[in-house]
């Protein structure tokens, strides 16, 4: 047990080693496999260490690279069999060179990722990042010790159920979205990182595993998505806008409103090429993701069950035809999702 100060929160204990047997068992790494660790010495600064003796343990090769600038980056990916993003404060981002340089590496098909940036997962209904506090950490620790062979089967049954139909998301604010995936690829984000899962891989985010797990995640074909997306408020930038309204026409927004804050949508919807089309929608399904006792944020980026992500912009790393950018998430944790005759989640809620 580590003290630790995390997006905010004061100083606690966290089960690191618990942390990082997690990770170990998500990415089952095979003897002599190269695992590069990115870190923020200024937060969680114990869960490196744990990883490291977790991941060494089990015979891989395993090398600690802080936040920030990197001396030949691209080469010393190159070398790499594994990627792991550990949490970084605001003050550690990953610069877009790297960012670019992690794409293309798994783009080329051998590597793999875990993703475990908790604190920076909290958000607001409109996506973006929320404060993060001791309650949200008690909830990712009991989300990451969950029936995973439940979640994956429960994820196949979905699955199944939203191919070769028109499927309709609907809120008690307006949303009234609808949409098909024809033979679009699905990632499931199941938790497992395993060099075998990857070997199914189709598309980017196949490779890039989140922990805590639980989400379902499709580019619809854009030209079938038609429709409102309504929020009640979303912040562009310094402006909270009110009553949004996104129509949409074959994926791509023709009207946008806003009660309050019209200037500061316009300006974001040309903000970039991708801003303005529709981009995914994800299913949660971790049962304990949930909203602590109190609390409004929403738990790590819409992971929990029944939670639905509308998101627009830029999805080549899903499998989609939008190019340009614009990516911005969107959570609705009441919506209803029907496919067909079925209705896969009610009010927010799995059925």
């Amino acid at each position: 047990m580590t003290a630790l100060v995390a997006g905010g929160a004061a100083a606690q204990e966290l089960p690191y080693d618990r942390m990082a047997a997690r990770i170990g068992v998500a990415l089952q790494p095979a003897r002599g496999e190269r695992v590069m660790l990115r870190y923020d010495p200024a937060t969680m600064p114990g869960l490196a260490p744990a990883v490291r003796s977790a991941l060494e343990d089990a015979g891989a090769a395993v090398e600690l690279l802080a936040y920030g600038p990197s001396a030949d980056f691209a080469g010393r990916l190159a070398r790499t069999d594994v990627y792991i993003w550990l949490p970084a404060g605001p003050d550690a981002p990953t610069p877009a060179d790297q960012v670019a340089a992690l794409a293309r590496w798994l783009d080329e098909g051998r590597g793999r990722q875990i993703h475990f940036h908790w604190g920076d997962g909290t958000r607001d209904a409109d996506g973006l990042n929320a404060p993060h506090s001791a309650d949200y950490d008690r909830v990712y620790l009991d989300a990451l010790d969950i029936d995973y062979p439940a979640l994956r089967a429960a994820m196949a049954r979905t699955l199944a159920q939203l191919r070769g139909v028109d499927i309709r998301v609907t809120t008690p604010a307006g949303t009234d979205v609808r949409f098909r995936v024809g033979d679009r690829p699905f990632t499931t984000q199941d938790g497992d990182a395993s060099k075998a899962k990857m070997a199914g891989a189709r598309v980017r985010i196949d490779r890039e595993i989140e922990l805590p797990a639980g989400a379902l995640r499709v580019a619809p074909i854009e030209t079938s998505v038609t429709g409102v997306l309504v929020l009640p408020a979303a912040r562009f930038d310094d402006t909270r806008a009110r009553d949004v309204r996104l129509r949409f026409d074959r994926g791509r927004v023709v009207e946008a409103t806003a009660g309050d804050g019209q200037a500061a949508l316009e300006t974001f919807l040309r903000s970039a090429p991708g801003a303005s089309q529709f981009r995914e929608f994800a299913l949660g399904f971790n049962p304990r993701l949930v909203v602590p006792a109190g609390q409004q944020a929403i738990p790590y980026y819409g992971y929990g069950a029944g939670v639905v992500r509308l998101s627009l912009g830029d999805n080549e790393e899903l499998g989609g035809a939008v190019r340009g950018g614009g990516v911005r998430w969107l959570l609705f944790p009441d919506a209803t999702v029907t496919a067909g005759g079925a209705t896969l989640v009610d009010a927010g809620r799995l059925r």
